[in-house]
C-alpha cells in the first residue's frame, strides 16, 4: 500500500476531545501510527488516521481477496460454516420477535453478500449496503439481495425499515461509529434487533501483543473498542444490550497464531494474503515457512483462545441489543 494522506485526530466521534497521548505505536511502511484512549468513552482512536478522501484506497482489489471469495477455496469453505451459524441466530432472533415467516434485514458492509443469501433462503427480505460498486460486486451477484452502494446518510431507508440490522467487524471501520448507530435506531421497527461484533481492544491477546496484533489492521480499523466502551455506544444510540460474548472460534483463535508470527518479525499479517490469494507460499522461503509456524502455533492459540474468553476477555465482542424508545446520542 503506498503512503497515504492522514491526518490528526483531535476528536472522538463521541463528540470528547479529552484524548489521552499515544500508545501501541506501529508502523506500516513508510506510516507510523499510535492509538489514544478517549477519557470519556474509552474507545481507542487511530492516530493519525486516513483522511476522508484517501480511505477508499484502503480497500483496494488485494483487500477482498483475488478470486470470486476473499479466501481461497478450502478457508472460504471454513468461513462459510461460521456464516451459517451467524444466519441461523439472525433466524432465530427474527423467530423470537414474531418474524418467522418474512423478517426485513439490512446488513451494514455485507461484503460477499453471503450471510445474506442463507437468510434470503430462509425467506426473509433482506438489503445490504456497500460502499461502491467495486466493493460490492461479489454481494450483487447474489440473487434477491437489494444491494444499496454508497455513503450511509440520514433517510437512506425510511424509519421502522427493519426487523434486524447487522454490522459485523465492520464498525471498526467507520468514521463515525456513533452516527451510523443512531441511524440504525431510527431504521429498525418497535423492539427490532441489532447484532455487532467488533475486536475487543481490552482483551487479553490486544494487551500482551500490542501493536502486533493482528486485529489492529491499520489503516483500515479507525475505532477500537471494549466491552464498556462498546456497550455506552450502544446504550446512548438507544438500544439495550440483551448478549454480549467475547469467543469466537472463527477470530480469536487465527487472532493469536498470527499476531505471534507478527511479533516474531515476519511482514505484518503477510500469511492473511496468503490465505486471500493474494501471495503464493513458493516465491521465498520465508512464506514457505510460515505455514509450518501457523500450525504448530494453533493448538496454544486455541486454548489461549479459550482462556481469556473464559475470563471474559476473548479478542471479539458479539453483541445482541435491542431498540428501545428515543437514542440519547
Amino acid at each position: 500500500m503506498r503512503a497515504l494522506s492522514l491526518e490528526q485526530v483531535s476528536v472522538c466521534s463521541c463528540g470528547s476531545r479529552e484524548l489521552a497521548p499515544p500508545t501501541r505505536v506501529l508502523r506500516l511502511g513508510e506510516d507510523r501510527f499510535g492509538l489514544r484512549r478517549c477519557l470519556r468513552c474509552r474507545r481507542m482512536l487511530l492516530d493519525p488516521r486516513p483522511r476522508a478522501e484517501a480511505l477508499p484506497a484502503c480497500y483496494d482489489h488485494d483487500y477482498y481477496g483475488s478470486g470470486t471469495r476473499k479466501f481461497v477455496t478450502a478457508i472460504e469453505r471454513i468461513v462459510d460454516r461460521f456464516r451459517e451459524g451467524r444466519a441461523r441466530l439472525a433466524g432465530d432472533l427474527l423467530g423470537k420477535a414474531g418474524r418467522g415467516g418474512r423478517g426485513r434485514v439490512l446488513d451494514i458492509g455485507c461484503g460477499s453478500g453471503q450471510f445474506l443469501a442463507r437468510l434470503i433462503r430462509s425467506g426473509h427480505e433482506c438489503h445490504g449496503t456497500e460502499l461502491s460498486a467495486e466493493t460490492g460486486r461479489r454481494a450483487g451477484q447474489v440473487p434477491g439481495l437489494r444491494l444499496h452502494l454508497g455513503a450511509l446518510e440520514c433517510g437512506r431507508f425510511p424509519a421502522g425499515s427493519f426487523d434486524l440490522i447487522s454490522i459485523w467487524h465492520v464498525l471498526e471501520h467507520l468514521p463515525e461509529p456513533d452516527r451510523i448507530l443512531g441511524f440504525c435506531h431510527e431504521w429498525l421497527s418497535d423492539g427490532g434487533t441489532l447484532m455487532v461484533a467488533v475486536p475487543n481492544i481490552d482483551s487479553m491477546q490486544a494487551n500482551l501483543f500490542r501493536g502486533a496484533w493482528f486485529h489492529l489492521d491499520p489503516p483500515r480499523h479507525l475505532q477500537h473498542f471494549g466491552r464498556a466502551s462498546l456497550e455506552r455506544a450502544l446504550s446512548d444510540a438507544g438500544f439495550r444490550i440483551e448478549r454480549t460474548r467475547t469467543l469466537s472460534w472463527e477470530q480469536n483463535v487465527y487472532g493469536v497464531a498470527q499476531s505471534v508470527l507478527n511479533a516474531m518479525g515476519f511482514p505484518r499479517d503477510e500469511y492473511y494474503e496468503v490465505l486471500k490469494g493474494n501471495r503464493s507460499l513458493w516465491t521465498s522461503p520465508r512464506l514457505v515457512l510460515e505455514p509450518v509456524l501457523m500450525a504448530a502455533l494453533l493448538p496454544a492459540a486455541f486454548l489461549f483462545a479459550l482462556l481469556e474468553a473464559s475470563l471474559g476477555r476473548g479478542g471479539t465482542l458479539e453483541c445482541v441489543a435491542r431498540r428501545e424508545g428515543q437514542g440519547r446520542g
